[in-house]
């Protein structure tokens, strides 16, 4: 088995609010959008949600992985793996809501997630070296 499929207790325990947040982050980002409830206008509350969804998606995925990296040179491939990652899943997801009933395609919104993704890593190094709890 490959040793990145390979997880110790303590990483098990982050793989689920991951995989959670993901299909849940899929499942707000692919549904129609006839079906969501009516909320208070805010300004660019879109583009905050937007945000959001992928600021918490890239922070859990990295606190899976974290405690593998051992060296600066294998925090860099992390944090960029991840940045990559975030990119793809935003551009995609955004991509597929063409195909979906009362959705379109913005690239704001591409803009809000990748935003969010970046920001994400950025808040999770900075309270990884702070050597927080959160992470």
């Amino acid at each position: 088995m490959p040793s990145w499929l390979v997880l110790d207790k303590f990483q098990n325990s982050r793989v689920l609010p991951a995989l959670i947040w993901t299909v849940l982050l899929l499942i707000a980002m692919l549904s129609p959008g006839d079906k969501f409830p009516s909320t208070p206008q805010i300004p660019h509350k879109d583009k905050i949600v937007h945000f959001m969804l992928f600021f918490i998606l890239n922070f859990l995925w990295l606190r899976i992985w974290m405690n593998e990296a051992n060296s600066k040179k294998k925090y860099l491939k992390l944090f960029t793996s991840y940045l990559v990652f975030g990119i793809i899943i935003a551009i995609l997801v955004e991509y597929l809501q063409l195909y979906v009933p009362n959705r379109s395609f913005d690239y704001f919104d591409i803009a809000a997630n990748m935003l969010g993704a970046a920001f994400g890593i950025i808040c999770f190094y900075i309270l990884y070296k702070m050597d927080s709890k959160l992470v």
